[in-house]
């Protein structure tokens, strides 16, 4: 489980180099764009750079057109690592706990219900009694693995809403709440 957790940290640090190298690349191209479209702007629509000076406008420009889902996605992929260990901790716990208060059938007592086909032999029967034990134990895993999926569905919904809450307008839309705020 350590070398899984190490293993997929490792990959969210080159991830995250990768994307820091990228977004520099990306804001030296916005931070052009940026000062060829305040001079569009100061030549046909001076009324929207009223009260805005060119660091402002490149700020509001960058904000507007820095493409934001590489981040949200390296941020749901950290979060999915770090809520790894808790998820399997309080999947264990939930397991111990219905254990405890006698929720959670015996694989012994569970092998004598499910059904693995005939058996007319006291061997045969030995054998599906070890086989539906085998088939008992796999269901904690089926429960693990369905409740590692809604714990990362939980992270993706979270990270989702934020992106979406946090959405920039276009630099027009950008350029008024500006000086719709310091008014």
């Amino acid at each position: 489980m350590i070398s899984l957790i190490v293993t997929l940290a490792t990959a969210a640090a080159l991830a995250a180099a990768l994307y820091a190298l990228w977004a520099r690349h990306v804001r030296k191209e916005i931070a052009e764009g940026a000062g060829v479209a305040y001079e569009r702007f100061r030549r046909d629509e001076p009324h929207l750079l009223e009260g805005v000076d060119e660091a402002t406008f490149a700020r509001l420009y960058a904000r507007a057109n820095f493409p934001r889902f590489p981040k949200y996605l390296l941020v749901s992929f950290a979060a999915f690592i770090a809520a790894l260990p808790a998820v399997f901790a309080l999947l264990t716990a939930a397991l111990w706990g219905l254990d405890r208060a006698g929720l959670t059938a015996e694989p012994a007592e569970l092998a004598r219900y499910v059904p693995m086909g005939e058996a007319r032999t006291d061997e045969g029967r030995a054998q599906r009694q070890e086989m539906a034990l085998y088939l008992a134990r796999d269901y904690a895993g089926f429960y693990y693995f369905f409740g590692v999926i809604a714990s990362w569905i939980a992270i993706l919904a979270v990270t989702m809403r934020e992106y979406h809450r946090r959405r920039p307008g276009d630099v027009r839309e950008e350029l008024i709440r500006a000086r719709e705020t310091e008014g």
